[in-house]
């Protein structure tokens, strides 16, 4: 088990480093929830780029989210 998280781990730090911000923020206009926008996003940046494990996109939707500045999230609301 511990191979398979130091292997998970690894692939979501290179994921981190592959996503393109620009592509996320700001977002795109839609009455669609915060929550659900920023995973869209996230999900839609991470299909571009090869990457379909959805436990990785929503490490990392999470990530982005918690590291976002007040004025990335202030675009998020709508």
């Amino acid at each position: 088990m511990y191979l398979f998280d130091t292997f998970i781990k690894i692939q979501y730090e290179q994921l981190l480093t592959s996503i393109n911000i620009n592509n996320i923020h700001p977002p795109l206009e839609t009455e669609m929830p915060m929550p659900m926008l920023l995973g869209y996003s996230v999900e839609k940046e991470c299909k571009r780029i090869g990457e379909f494990n959805a436990i990785l996109i929503g490490r990392a939707t999470n990530h982005l989210w918690n590291t976002s500045t007040s004025q990335e999230k202030g675009n998020m609301l709508i």
